[in-house]
């Protein structure tokens, strides 16, 4: 399990832990992002920058220092 921050571009990843900041947290439920949901890192912006991230359908923007807070790790085999 790693920071989804250290994930390289274009890899998909299985989420396992939740950031514990309550506010990140409902924002990352509302849209749907919970654990062992899959997500993929598109791009990212400048180094220290954003990451463009998709959750199915949803594509949204997560700073770096969140994304250091969300564990994921190599998607389960379905």
């Amino acid at each position: 399990m790693v920071p989804l921050a250290s994930v390289a571009n274009g890899t998909a990843v299985q989420v396992e832990q939740l950031p514990s900041h309550p506010v990140l947290r409902n924002r990352l439920l509302a849209m749907g992002v919970k654990p062992g949901v899959r997500l993929q890192v598109l791009r990212r912006g400048r180094p220290g920058g954003i990451l463009h991230l998709s959750c199915g359908a949803l594509e949204f923007m997560l700073r770096q220092e969140h994304a250091a807070h969300l564990v994921v790790s190599a998607p389960q085999a379905a």
